[in-house]
């Protein structure tokens, strides 16, 4: 069992292009994925935070990540989790998680930080920025176009 894997099942490249690139990854990747608990965040989180300190960013070579993370439900790391958010809060990142099911996301709207920032423990500070966006599916299934504002809210313009 692997908490972090890449979705397009090329982990030399494990990136996916736009949105349809993710869609053909995770329809994919659902014929040949087993998903199942417990759910850590830490690992991919970690793992993206190092491919955003390792990026070449300049006014004239511009690059930002965005990690889309769906889940539905607990996460059981959440103290390394919220480490590697607030790691990650000083790079050109953006976290998107997107809740699915009715499980109980209360762990997620703390992730979220809109009410509190992060602290990390293991880092001894607070957050520098919000890059967390959490976003429960089932509010806006019927409603894409809110869907795609709300997913989209902590992206910077």
């Amino acid at each position: 069992m692997s908490h972090c894997f890449a979705l397009n099942g090329n982990i030399c490249d494990p990136e996916c292009d736009g949105l349809d690139g993710v869609l053909e990854a995770y329809k994919k990747a659902l014929k040949h994925v087993k998903l199942y608990g417990p759910t850590h965040f830490s690992e991919v989180l970690d793992m993206i935070n190092k491919m955003a300190e390792g990026l070449e960013v300049s006014q004239h070579n511009q690059k930002y990540i965005i990690c889309l993370i769906l889940t539905d439900g607990i996460i059981n790391d959440m103290q390394k989790t919220i480490d590697e958010i607030v790691r990650g809060s000083s790079l050109p990142l953006s976290i998107i998680i997107v809740g699915v099911g009715d499980a109980d996301f209360s762990s997620m709207d703390i992730l979220d930080a809109d009410d509190e920032p992060l602290y990390s423990k293991k880092y001894k500070k607070f957050m520098e920025s919000d890059i967390v966006q959490f976003v429960p599916y089932l509010e806006f299934k019927n409603d894409p176009r809110q869907l795609a504002k709300e997913t989209l809210e902590e992206v910077p313009r």
